[in-house]
């Protein structure tokens, strides 16, 4: 059963992301002194006592420019408003409730939706303990209560008041494990707009402004019977454009949703092409062991398109970026839908791949193919009555996720390190593992240094 939504509402720089941060136990929403610096929707699991419920940080609700990029951040707070199980309106200390927040929480009164006013702010313990500094926030039979999202002081508390909004339900922990698939790639290529794609929805705030996205933000569907947490990141730059305190947060941000992921979706701009940042992101992917689809988005504005353009930017994504040979590529476009279902059903391939496991007769022949012994060489080191040992080998599968592989081998000659290589090609011909990397690692106990 679905967790209750409990929305963190308030103007802008009230610190409702730090108390999120704070109340889910994590670094999760961006937090900075900068106006207006969430934007979207970060929704995050809390289990407390009996109760369970998916806290939502939202942007500030005061924003009245005629922007189109702040007109979709107060859009969006709305739509989760009219859903909400309870609402948490964040205020600041010493300002008070404005003309503004006292008619929200009437509105939300009259709709019948439970309200608790969190005083952030009230770091002194002495602070939040007097009732005669709360009387200036009240409103009504709204509970209010003091907190601190910078030490942590009355959020108890607050998640006390909560859990007694949204009703005692049981806080299972055991849900099955999803697919988690993060979008990766520049600015302004379109993985928010491939997100809202995917999910059937304007789950994401899109606009053609530069590094619109700020958060990380995770977004659970089931795609025929397989479900999915979809991931959306921040655009990356190039090493050293980074032009923000509030943009190196969203890097690193994006980061850590990379280092989580079981598949990376780099996805690029097919009329710009693959870049140093594209290649720095795949190379991060496969150091990760990370699986790997590229796609090339905006395939809307290639001008004069024929049944070979395709295959022309196929062709020169993998002269720019060779290493990641076994990464299926699709070309689509987010704004006319065009091969998004095909990203989808990718990704959950490329699942399948990584967790297979090779039958040992397959690695045998493997073996066979990627160590061949030269005549004279089938006999080993003396033994110690006098005889001769025959040479040994054996590949064997060693984990999945990615898939993992040893080659043990009782050659005196060393083999290069290089030779890896020349196993996982041997793997790969025999087993596409098409989009995950392998890992291979050789075992020479016997061998003579090099």
């Amino acid at each position: 059963m679905a967790l209750p939504d409990v929305l963190l509402l308030g103007r802008t720089n009230v610190g409702k992301s730090s108390l999120f941060n704070r109340l889910t136990g994590g670094r999760f929403a961006i937090a900075d002194a900068q106006p207006h610096t969430t934007r979207d929707l970060q929704r995050r699991a809390v289990h407390w006592n009996n109760s369970g419920f998916t806290l939502v940080d939202s942007g500030g609700f005061d924003i009245d420019s005629p922007d189109e990029l702040h007109a979709n951040v107060l859009r969006m707070v709305r739509r989760t408003l009219a859903t909400a199980a309870a609402v948490v309106m964040v205020v600041e200390h010493p300002i008070g409730l404005r003309q503004e927040e006292r008619r929200e929480l009437t509105r939300l009164q009259a709709a019948g939706v439970p309200v608790i006013i969190a005083v952030n702010k009230l770091d002194a313990p002495d602070a939040r303990g007097r009732s005669v500094s709360l009387s200036a926030y009240a409103h009504g039979t709204v509970p209010v209560i003091g907190v601190s999202a910078k030490n942590g002081g009355g959020t108890g508390d607050l998640l006390d008041a909560i859990a007694r909004a949204v009703g005692t339900r049981s806080a299972d922990r055991t849900t099955p494990r999803t697919l988690r698939v993060v979008l990766i790639g520049r600015t302004n290529v379109g993985k928010s707009a491939l997100t809202n794609a995917m999910l059937h929805d304007d789950a994401r705030v899109v606009s053609s402004q530069p590094h619109t996205t700020r958060d990380a933000a995770a977004f659970t569907c089931t795609y025929h019977g397989t479900k999915l947490t979809i991931v959306d990141t921040a655009g990356v730059r190039a090493r050293g454009k980074t032009g923000s305190r509030v943009e190196a947060l969203s890097l690193r941000h994006t980061r850590d949703a990379l280092r989580d992921a079981d598949i990376a979706v780099l996805v690029y701009s097919v009329p710009d092409g693959v870049g140093v940042v594209e290649k720095a992101l795949a190379g991060d992917v496969v150091e990760r062991g990370t699986g790997l689809l590229v796609v090339g988005n905006q395939w809307d504005r290639i001008p004069g398109k024929t049944p070979t353009s395709s295959i022309a930017a196929e062709r020169e994504l993998r002269r720019s970026l060779p290493f990641i040979s076994w990464a299926p590529h699709i070309v689509t476009s987010a704004t006319e839908g065009v091969h998004v279902h095909r990203i989808l059903q990718t990704t959950i391939a490329i699942g399948e791949e990584r967790i297979r496991t090779i039958p040992q007769e397959t690695l045998d022949r493997v073996q066979r193919q990627a160590l061949t012994l030269k005549p004279g060489e089938k006999l080993g080191p003396r033994s110690k009555h006098g005889g001769r040992k025959r040479v040994t080998s054996i590949l064997t599968q060693t984990g999945t996720r990615p898939p993992s592989f040893t080659l043990r081998t009782d050659k005196r000659e060393a083999l290069p390190a290089s030779y890896a290589r020349v196993v996982e090609k041997a793997l790969r011909t025999a087993v596409p593992f098409t989009g995950t990397p392998i890992r291979v690692s050789i075992q020479q106990p016997f061998a003579k240094s090099l």
